[in-house]
């Protein structure tokens, strides 16, 4: 059995809003592909979908029961669980697809940048030797907020420093044969914005 690890995500986590609008999206698009596959829907507590990493060797379950009901109550969740697998258990699903691959990883990226822009005056001004000084999930972020907002491209000039983030290297060179949106997806993202939180706070997530 591959190793997971449960985060706790509460209104106090520094991507909640992001995070619980996110879900809202994703319970929705699930809602109507199983009522497409199998004409019912019969999702219950503890029932989540899975996103593989496109980079990380790891998955990433979401909850398909909470933000939708929650919303529809007129409140938000006190506390939704997110799980990474350490590895990859994908043939395991009772139905597996990657049709919504570009869509996953289009509404994924706006959540991370929004995130990024709204703590980042925060990062900027523990480490003031700038973006190289960043911590190093926060250097990635910075990576792709910059491709995010601008035709894919990270760098404005050859001599910046590379980006490093879990074995993925990028540097000034290595554009425009190839963008650094092309080598992660929305678990990814998902991944480094637990990652983001942790070293923006100095405190580990609470785990579940």
């Amino acid at each position: 059995m591959p190793a997971t690890s449960t985060y706790k995500i509460v209104p106090s986590t520094g991507f909640y809003p992001q995070l619980n609008a996110l879900l809202i999206a994703l319970q929705g698009v699930a809602v109507a592909a199983e009522l497409r596959v199998i004409g019912a829907v019969a999702h219950n507590v503890g029932d989540y979908l899975t996103v593989q990493a496109k980079h990380l060797q790891e998955e990433v379950r979401v909850p398909l029961v909470g933000p939708v009901e929650a919303a529809l109550a007129n409140r938000k969740p006190d506390e939704v669980h997110l799980t990474v697998v350490h590895g990859t258990t994908s043939s395991n699903h009772a139905y597996w697809t990657s049709g919504f691959a570009e869509f996953v990883d289009a509404i994924f990226l706006p959540f991370l940048v929004n995130y990024h822009e709204r703590y980042r005056p925060e990062i900027e001004a523990k480490h003031r030797q700038g973006r190289t000084s960043w911590p190093v999930p926060w250097q990635m972020s910075w990576a792709l907020r910059n491709a995010a907002s601008h035709s894919g491209k990270v760098f404005q000039k050859a001599t910046q420093a590379p980006i490093a983030w879990r074995g993925l290297t990028f540097c000034p060179n290595d554009e425009p044969t190839r963008t650094i949106l092309s080598l992660v997806n929305g678990a990814d993202i998902l991944v480094l914005l637990l990652e983001m939180e942790e070293a923006r706070t100095g405190v580990p997530l609470a785990r579940a």
